[in-house]
């Protein structure tokens, strides 16, 4: 489990080191200091506090509270596997289409949408209250407490941190085996066009949106990534539902 726990740590250096390796992506915006500060809490949250909250709630809290439906899920190692990479990757493109269906949720995901442009750096910004609504936190904790494996279950969630970095990244090589199957780079860019967001809402799998008919696989990189309307960083980071 250690291991896997590494994996995002170990995706995002590489990511970072190859997106500077490559031209500017067609859209590249310059982040302002408020930007930073959003980038930058968003990987405290998303990469210490959203982790030991998870963590806590399946090893502290559960054991006290539901001692009797520890284990009690048995779907061995795959079956776990594929319940986080998988079912909760639904859970999440419903819940993450919901985020731009309702406007009182869209008030609390705006501010993933305000950065100027798309990298590894934007893949956690949000407001500090949104971290605690995600299905990762709500679900995860739960589910993997009644696996009986856990291990495997909260390895599917580190591969999907992964692969969260790697679809807000800037990388634009050619992925032709992978098209259609997961939610690329690419995919996801798209999922932040500045004048269309109604689209791509998956984490891992492209799949969900295809089924849904929420799919945009052009190939072409948006033109512009700024969401209109965005209020200060203040506002964006404490209380986006005032924006």
């Amino acid at each position: 489990m250690m291991v896997w726990a590494l994996l995002p740590l170990v995706t995002f250096f590489l990511l970072l080191w190859l997106q500077n390796r490559q031209p500017a992506g067609i859209a590249a915006g310059v982040y302002s200091l408020g930007d930073w500060v959003m980038n930058l809490s968003g990987f405290f949250m998303q990469g210490i506090v959203i982790p030991l909250a998870g963590y806590c709630l399946a090893s502290v809290v559960f054991p006290q509270i539901l001692p009797d439906y520890a284990g009690t899920l048995a779907i061995g190692a795959g079956g776990a596997l594929l319940l986080n990479l998988l079912g909760v990757d639904l859970l999440y493109y419903l819940q993450h289409r919901a985020f731009h269906q309702l406007p009182w949720l869209w008030k609390l995901h705006a501010p993933h949408h305000y950065s100027p442009t798309l990298n590894i750096w934007a893949t956690a910004r949000n407001a500090l209250l949104t971290h605690f609504l995600f299905v990762y936190l709500l679900i995860n904790p739960v589910l993997g407490y009644l696996c009986d494996v856990p291990e495997a279950f909260f390895a599917g969630a580190m591969l999907t941190a992964a692969l969260d970095l790697l679809r807000h990244s800037s990388m634009r090589a050619e992925w032709s085996l992978l098209q259609g199957i997961l939610v690329l780079p690419r995919d996801h860019h798209r999922h932040h066009d500045g004048n269309k967001q109604f689209a791509n809402f998956g984490a891992n799998f492209i799949i969900w949106d295809r089924m849904f008919n929420t799919a945009d696989l052009h190939a072409d990189y948006p033109e512009s990534y700024v969401v209109a309307g965005a209020p200060d960083i203040r506002t964006q980071l404490l209380c986006p539902w005032r924006g």
